[in-house]
C-alpha cells in the first residue's frame, strides 16, 4: 500500500510538472517579400536594398527554413513579433498567412502574430520594374486582423479597440498579451513616409493594465510580445536610435513591472539581446529576437518550468537548412549597411579614407551586438581610439559620436543574450 501511495504521489507530481511546462518559439522580422514583387530587378530595387540591407530576395526561403526548424522543435506555440512583410504588401501578407504560417497551424502548432512598423498602411508597398517602383496594395488595420484571424485575432479572449492588441490563453496557467505599439495611422502617402518609432496609446495602456489584472485574478502568468523594444538594450540607444524603443520607454517599463508583466518578447532592431529593467518582482526582461533576413539569422526557443525561463537560440545557418553562403552574405550586409549609415551621417566633414575606417569599426561593433553576447578582441579598443583620434581634428563632434556609439554597441550587459536561464 505504501509503495502504491508513493507511486501515485510521484505520478501526480509528474503531471503537475508537465502541466506547468510551456515551450514557445519566437521569430521576428521575417520581412517576407514574395518574388512577384520584383518583376524586373534594376535601379529601383537595388537603391532600396542599398539603404536597407536585408536578404529580401531570399526572405521566402529563409522564412520557410525557420518554419522547418520550428516544426522540428515542436513548441506549444509560435510567436511572431512583427514585421511579417517587407513593406506591408497585401500579396506578401496573403502568402505569410495563407501558406507560410499555415504549415505550423496544420501541424497543430498555434501561431500568434503582432504587426510591426512595416506591416500596415505602408506607402512603401511597391512593385519593382527596373527603374520604376509603382505602388501596390497594402493592408489596413482591419484587413490585417482579418488576414490573421487564425493567428490570434479570431481566438482572442479580449481585443483592444484602440489598436491591434489582444490576449490569448497559451495554456491553463499562461496567457499572452500581444501589444501593438505601431503608428501606422500617422503614415503619410503623399510624403511617402512610414513612421518607424513606436508608441503605446493611452487607451492601450489601460487595456494592458486591465488584462494584467484579469490574468492575475485567473491565476495566470502573462507573457507579452510586441514589435518595438520596451527596454533600452545599450547605452545611448534611446538617444541615438530612439525609434527602436517605445516612446517613454521607462514609464512604460515601470507600468509593466507594476502589472507583473516580467517577460516581453520584442524585435525591430534585428538583434539577439536580452535586457532588464527594474528590481525585484517588478523587474522586466525584454527578450529581443533578431531577424531571419539579417545576420545571425536566428530563431529562439523558450521554456517555462515553474519560475524558471530558459532561453535557447538557434542560427538557421547551423541547421543545414540553408545554402552555405547565406550567413556570410548576411554578415557582409550588416557590416556594409552600418558603414553606409556612418558615411551618410559624417558626409564630407571627414576625409573619405577615415570615414571608411570608422565605418568598419562601427560595423564590427554593430555585428557583435546583433549576434549577442558581445566579446570584442583586445586590439579593438586601441583601433577605435586611434581612428577617433585622427577624426577629432576634422570634427570633435563626430569623433565623440563614433567612439561612444561603437563602445556602447559592443559592450554587453547582463543577462546573457543567446543561452540564458532567468528566475522570475
Amino acid at each position: 500500500m505504501r509503495k502504491f501511495l508513493i507511486a501515485t504521489w510521484v505520478a501526480l507530481l509528474s503531471t503537475v510538472t508537465l502541466q506547468a511546462q510551456l515551450k514557445v518559439a519566437v521569430v521576428s522580422d521575417i520581412h517576407v517579400m514574395v518574388p512577384e514583387l520584383v518583376e524586373q530587378d534594376g535601379a529601383a530595387f537595388q537603391d532600396y536594398v542599398a539603404h536597407d540591407r536585408k536578404l529580401l530576395m531570399e526572405s521566402v526561403a529563409l522564412a520557410e527554413a525557420a518554419v522547418d526548424e520550428l516544426l522540428a522543435g515542436r513548441p506549444d506555440a509560435v510567436l511572431v513579433t512583427g514585421d511579417l512583410t517587407k513593406d506591408g504588401e497585401r500579396v506578401s501578407h496573403e502568402y505569410v498567412a495563407g501558406q507560410l504560417l499555415a504549415r505550423l497551424r496544420r501541424a497543430g502548432i498555434p501561431v500568434y502574430v503582432v504587426p510591426g512598423n512595416h506591416d500596415v498602411n505602408n506607402p512603401h508597398a511597391r512593385i519593382y520594374r527596373g527603374d520604376e517602383a509603382p505602388r501596390t496594395a497594402t493592408v489596413s488595420r482591419e484587413e490585417f486582423a482579418a488576414l490573421y484571424d487564425d493567428y490570434g485575432y479570431g481566438t482572442a479572449l479580449a481585443r483592444d479597440t484602440a489598436s491591434l492588441s489582444y490576449v490569448v490563453q497559451l495554456n491553463d496557467s499562461v496567457r499572452l498579451l500581444a501589444v501593438d505599439a505601431c503608428r501606422y495611422d500617422e503614415n503619410d502617402f503623399e510624403a511617402n513616409e512610414c513612421v518607424v518609432g513606436g508608441r503605446i496609446r493611452p487607451r492601450t495602456l489601460d487595456f494592458i493594465e486591465e488584462q494584467a489584472r484579469l490574468a492575475q485574478e485567473a491565476g495566470c502568468r502573462m507573457f507579452v510580445m510586441m514589435h518595438h523594444g520596451l527596454v533600452r538594450h545599450w547605452k545611448w540607444q534611446d538617444l541615438a536610435m530612439g525609434d527602436y524603443l517605445v516612446e517613454h520607454w521607462r514609464r512604460c517599463a515601470r507600468l509593466f513591472g507594476r502589472c507583473g508583466l516580467q517577460v516581453v518578447f520584442t524585435g525591430h532592431f534585428h538583434a539577439q539581446d536580452v535586457a532588464a529593467f527594474g528590481q525585484g518582482d517588478r523587474r522586466v526582461y525584454d527578450i529581443e529576437t533578431g531577424s531571419t533576413v539579417s545576420y545571425p539569422l536566428p530563431v529562439r526557443f523558450v521554456c517555462l518550468e515553474g519560475d524558471t525561463l530558459a532561453v535557447r537560440s538557434v542560427r538557421l545557418g547551423d541547421t543545414g537548412r540553408l545554402d552555405a553562403g547565406l550567413e556570410p552574405r548576411a554578415l557582409a550586409y550588416a557590416e556594409a549597411g552600418i558603414a553606409t549609415i556612418v558615411g551618410d551621417i559624417v558626409g564630407d566633414a571627414v576625409p573619405e579614407e577615415l570615414v571608411h575606417r570608422a565605418g568598419e569599426l562601427v560595423g564590427e561593433a554593430y555585428v557583435a551586438h546583433i549576434a549577442g553576447d558581445e566579446r570584442m578582441p583586445e586590439a579593438y579598443a586601441e583601433r577605435l581610439k586611434e581612428v577617433c583620434r585622427q577624426v577629432r581634428p576634422y570634427s570633435w563632434k563626430y569623433a565623440f559620436l563614433l567612439e561612444h556609439l561603437a563602445r556602447y554597441l559592443s559592450t554587453d550587459t547582463a543577462p546573457q543574450d543567446n543561452e540564458v536561464e532567468i528566475l522570475l
